[in-house]
């Protein structure tokens, strides 16, 4: 039996090519990330949350508590509905019969009908009106939801200003 010498490919060649290889992979994962990145950066604002904040509130008549609402995010907030312990403001519920929206003189926002477009840093103020006088010192949520879909709960005590 006679064996025959096989040539391997030279250590440096070898080297040179693992090198090429790496440096080709590195490219095309810096060319793949740069292309998500651009993309999450380019979006036009899409990626902007709605946010709104309570100023204050007024719960001291116990049947008509007063709440001041500010739009605090990025974008434009359209006001759509609004519930008062779970129960839907102007659908004539048990214990929310309405809301209504004051529109202020400076800074607010403009409307007073749902859906009502609140730009970011208008404020408006909601009153409700309830079918009964709520307990003193009890506490309340106040559900606000968006055009969108965005929900903002707050809680109120009846009673009390904040």
């Amino acid at each position: 039996m006679q064996v025959t010498a096989r040539r391997a490919v030279d250590p440096i060649i070898a080297s040179l090519l693992l090198i090429a290889i790496a440096v080709a992979a590195g490219i095309i994962v810096y060319v793949y990330v740069n292309s998500i990145a651009g993309n999450l950066t380019q979006g036009g604002g899409s990626q902007v949350s709605e946010g709104l904040s309570m100023d204050s509130y007024a719960f001291g008549t116990l049947n008509a508590p007063s709440v001041s609402v500010r739009d605090t995010g990025g974008s434009a907030v359209s006001i759509n509905q609004v519930y008062f312990d779970g129960l839907q403001c102007q659908a004539g519920g048990l214990t929310c019969t309405g809301v209504s929206a004051t529109e202020p003189t400076s800074g607010g926002c403009t409307g007073t009908t749902f859906p009502l477009p609140c730009s970011t840093g208008q404020y408006v103020t909601l009153s409700l009106t309830l079918s009964a006088n709520a307990a003193s010192g009890t506490s309340h949520s106040l559900r606000i939801v968006t055009v969108d879909g965005g929900t903002f709960t707050f809680t109120i005590l009846a009673g009390r200003t904040g």
